[in-house]
């Protein structure tokens, strides 16, 4: 019987070795969909997350400044004490388009330099839909509407008789 340099895989092992490398790639995120989620433009989304409010961690919007805007977040578990449950976050997003949606499970006092316990990204696609000015405007007002309030640039001109002299030394 002849024995193989490990580096010399025998025929019957390849489905092995094939299956191996499917789980190597399926793992670095090789195959995962395109799309995670859909929803409209306007139209709240809502992301439920595995938590534990105890712990003093929770999901953040990382960074904290992005296309979606996060409406609100509610937290459910059992009545257990330190059970885990489940955050809920609903955000929106004012445009269409495709977007990656980045969550970071950290606890708020600490400083951003201190990386999250985990991290989590959604693919999120936008499509065109109905508006709904309404919610549009209370979340992302234009710039043609303006203030309550008269703004400088709008106040008449005062036209006055005074002229202003300089002082020569």
């Amino acid at each position: 019987m002849r024995t193989l340099p490990p580096f010399e895989k025998s025929p019957r092992d390849l489905p092995l070795v094939l299956l191996g490398t499917f789980f190597l790639f399926a793992g670095c995120g090789l195959f995962r969909p395109d799309i995670d989620k859909k929803t409209v433009v306007a139209q709240p989304l809502e992301v439920v997350l595995p938590a534990n409010f105890s712990t003093g961690y929770r999901w953040v919007l990382d960074p904290p400044i992005q296309t979606a805007r996060l409406l609100n977040e509610s937290y459910a578990s059992p009545s257990v004490p330190g059970a885990p449950g489940e955050q809920t976050l609903r955000v929106v997003f004012p445009r269409e388009g495709r977007f990656n949606l980045k969550f970071a499970y950290r606890r708020l006092w600490e400083s951003s330099s201190v990386p999250a316990a985990q991290t989590t990204n959604l693919v999120v696609q936008v499509l065109p839909g109905r508006k709904n000015p309404s919610l549009m405007q209370q979340l992302f007002p234009s710039p043609s509407t303006g203030s309550q309030l008269p703004q400088p640039e709008e106040e008449a001109p005062n036209p006055s008789t005074h002229r202003i002299q300089l002082r020569r030394p």
